[in-house]
């Protein structure tokens, strides 16, 4: 055999050898068990999914209650209600503002059949969400808040509350998070124009008549939303609403302090720049394609007046953000702050023009 040959097979032999020792040392080490190099098998680990379901069920049920309505003596309606805090004497808890509206007399109904009469604190008409107190009593436990914005496309929730009444107090549903962010239009005094988005988190679990005001929780039992709404038609089918926590939880910490939401105010009568006939848009200097909202009316003493907002102004954008419509600026106005200042982009007599305003509450 030749030299060269010679080496090539020596070469070759070697390189196997290291192959096959690097193999070995691989798998040891991704196999090792922390007490041996022997290779161990790897432990696959098992979830009781149903366990974790009743749990988070079992946990949260307490703290759902009855809110029954009455007016002028007669029993008007029910729905749900969330314990969300107690303190020394009273025990806080949050629904819907359209469970408590127009009733003259609110009681909160207890799986035992028990009835307590219900003060209402504050309720806010946008949100779709009313803050209601009872004596504390025997109650030694609330509901807690998980926060919204971890919310994922996909996560198991649980909806709880009393569908079509108390005959089904304490009923649960379960479904996943269909989207964490749907804004709905919401048109409150019913003229055909929306008056507001309301900003929901989407689920299939099933949402029905009595279930608002209840509460939608994730597998740790924890608070993620308050059941709200649902889509109803004979084509349709999970489709259903509810308030995200954190929206919640502001608009609560507003009805604990002031009985109503702070929000800003700038004091201008808007009307949709789709809503002007063609004649109006060209008096404007404005077109077809414009949009945005007229200025119909200032309130004297405003912001807007202070601002030197005036009437036939056309306000295009929000801190150079398209602007829609009225519930499209309304949405983007009350995304800020008292205390903000916000830049408005104007036409004003054929001409651009923008203007700083700084947000105040309504007097």
């Amino acid at each position: 055999m030749s030299e060269k040959k010679q080496v090539f097979l020596v070469g070759t032999i070697i390189g196997g050898f290291v192959a096959v020792f690097l193999f070995i040392f691989v798998y040891i080490i991704y196999n090792y068990d922390g007490n041996s190099i022997i290779p161990v098998q790897k432990i696959s680990y098992q979830v009781n999914v149903e366990s974790i379901i009743n749990q988070a069920i079992k946990k949260a049920s307490p703290n759902v209650v009855g809110v029954v309505r009455f007016k002028d003596n007669r029993e008007t309606g029910t729905g749900s209600g969330v314990i969300y805090k107690l303190t020394e004497d009273k025990a806080y808890i949050v629904t819907n503002q359209h469970v408590v509206r127009d009733g003259d007399k609110i009681e909160v109904a207890f799986q035992n059949k028990d009835r307590i009469e219900a003060e209402v604190v504050g309720s806010d008409l946008i949100t779709d969400l009313a803050l209601i107190r009872i004596p504390k009593g025997n109650i030694i436990e609330n509901m807690n808040f998980s926060d919204s914005n971890n919310l994922q496309v996909g996560e198991f929730v649980f909806a709880i509350g009393n569908p079509l009444g108390l005959n089904f107090y304490g009923s649960a549903t379960m479904g996943i998070v269909s989207s964490t962010e749907r804004l709905i239009p919401i048109d409150n005094d019913k003229d055909g124009e929306s008056d507001w988005f309301a900003n929901v988190i989407q689920t299939d679990a099933a949402i029905n008549p009595g279930n608002s005001g209840g509460a939608l929780v994730n597998v740790d039992g924890k608070l993620i939303g308050i059941n709200s709404m649902k889509i109803a038609g004979s084509q349709v089918e999970g489709l259903g609403f509810s308030i995200p926590s954190n929206i919640v939880y502001q608009v609560l910490s507003d009805l604990e302090t002031y009985g109503e939401v702070k929000r800003p105010f700038i004091g201008i009568q808007p009307v949709s720049v789709e809503k002007l006939k063609s004649e109006d848009k060209l008096s404007l200097g404005i077109d077809y394609l414009t949009k945005g909202i007229y200025v119909n009316d200032v309130t004297p003493d405003s912001s807007a007046y202070k601002s030197g907002i005036k009437i036939n102004d056309v306000i295009t954008k929000v801190n150079n953000e398209e602007v829609k419509n009225v519930t499209d600026f309304r949405y983007k106005l009350y995304q800020h702050k008292i205390g903000d200042e916000i830049t408005l982009s104007i036409i004003r007599e054929n001409k651009g023009i923008e203007v700083k305003i700084l947000l105040k509450p309504k007097n």
